[in-house]
């Protein structure tokens, strides 16, 4: 229906000079529908080579509170291992995401040249796992 009638209008326009065409442009305006974004999903038996284990970045470890909110940084995007145990060896439960936020809810755990703290996402309780705290924040913006 819409498609009739802008050919209609053109023509019209057509027929009492090319003038009027350029005042029908602002008629139509094609807004593009969001994409969708592929979920990440980790297998929980994944196993990492030595390059893929993140070094940790400098700085003494975090007092973090249980029930405090942090912040994931310091990944350059790739993400932060969530872990089942507070150590390398665990296995990967799933990556936490360049700015997202997790709620603390044990830790710390020292293990492997890492404190541990095992987080849980507000929102969705059954997405936890333990994260070395060279890579989070209090939400406050403190390192």
């Amino acid at each position: 229906m819409g498609l009739a009638f802008t050919v209609t209008l053109l023509a019209l326009a057509r027929l009492r000079g090319t003038s009027q065409i350029a005042s029908l442009a602002p008629i139509l305006t094609v807004i593009p529908a969001p994409s969708a974004t592929a979920p990440v999903i980790l297998s929980p038996t994944a196993s990492l080579s030595p390059t893929q284990i993140p070094t940790a970045l400098p700085g003494a470890p975090k007092n973090f509170t249980t029930g405090e909110l942090v912040q994931i940084f310091g990944t350059d995007g790739e993400g932060l291992r969530m872990r089942s145990n507070p150590n390398l060896g665990a296995d990967v439960l799933l990556l936490g995401l360049e700015s997202e936020v997790f709620e603390v809810i044990e830790g710390p755990a020292p293990a492997d040249g890492y404190t541990w703290w095992r987080l849980a996402n507000p929102f969705d309780p059954s997405k936890q796992g333990w994260a070395a705290d060279q890579f989070l924040r209090s939400l406050d913006g403190t390192p």
